[in-house]
């Protein structure tokens, strides 16, 4: 098969899907499409076509987004819906101490190194997130196979058949309530795999405000940035 040349602003992933999907990535707003093996190019380009009044709608509802956009002061970090303010010490570790009451953050990163925040937030993800999980599976009684928590770009989290799960880093820039209802979110697909009405009660019956979480990822959540 040769080369199928697409404009450079349209990203195609094929896979063994059953039907063609767009989604505008947050970042550059490049459009990515999820397309069937064979699917064609001309194909391809009418569905997007199709689509051109979705696709300008999303990427205006993105622009207005990032008009509203959560600025991070210097020498702070996002965590847990909060700012902290960083204080740097150079032989703490790198995880470092989480103050609550005072919102600080005793740490050896230099919160202006967006590599080192990165890491600082796998670090963080690692520790909070697994007693949180076992914490909630064990209240609403869901059984998980096993954990696993990486920076992501496009999901917060996923649910494999074999129930193990699958976190975003990137969860601790959210809300509490929000973290509790993406570890909810995944528990559920536990149980119920597709997101069908029986997987929608389960959630709301463990998760009673998981409409306003979903409303946050769907606005804010769009624009956190690490």
């Amino acid at each position: 098969m040769s080369m199928e040349l697409f404009p450079p602003e349209i990203e195609i992933i094929r896979k063994r899907v059953k039907r063609m999907t767009l989604r505008i990535r947050t970042e550059d707003e490049r459009i990515i499409c999820t397309i069937p093996w064979y699917v064609s190019k001309a194909e391809t380009m009418e569905f997007i076509k199709k689509n051109t009044p979705w696709i300008e709608k999303q990427k205006h509802k993105l622009r207005q987004l990032r008009s509203l956009h959560i600025h991070r002061e210097p020498g702070t970090l996002l965590y847990m819906g909060e700012s902290y303010r960083v204080v740097t010490v150079p032989n703490a570790t790198n995880p470092g101490i989480v103050n609550h009451e005072e919102m600080i953050i005793i740490s050896s990163i230099d919160p202006e190194d967006a590599a080192l925040r990165k890491e600082w937030y796998r670090l963080q993800a690692h520790e909070v997130l697994p007693p949180l999980i076992h914490e909630s599976a064990k209240l609403h009684g869901f059984a998980y196979k096993k954990i696993s928590i990486k920076h992501q770009t496009s999901k917060w989290g996923s649910c494999s058949v074999d129930g193990s799960l699958h976190f975003n880093a990137k969860m601790m820039l959210c809300p509490e309530h929000v973290i509790n209802y993406l570890i909810i979110h995944e528990l559920a697909h536990t149980r119920e795999f597709h997101h069908g009405d029986k997987f929608w009660q389960l959630v709301e019956e463990c998760c009673p405000n998981y409409l306003e979480a979903e409303k946050y990822l769907r606005t804010t959540g769009r624009i956190l940035e690490m």
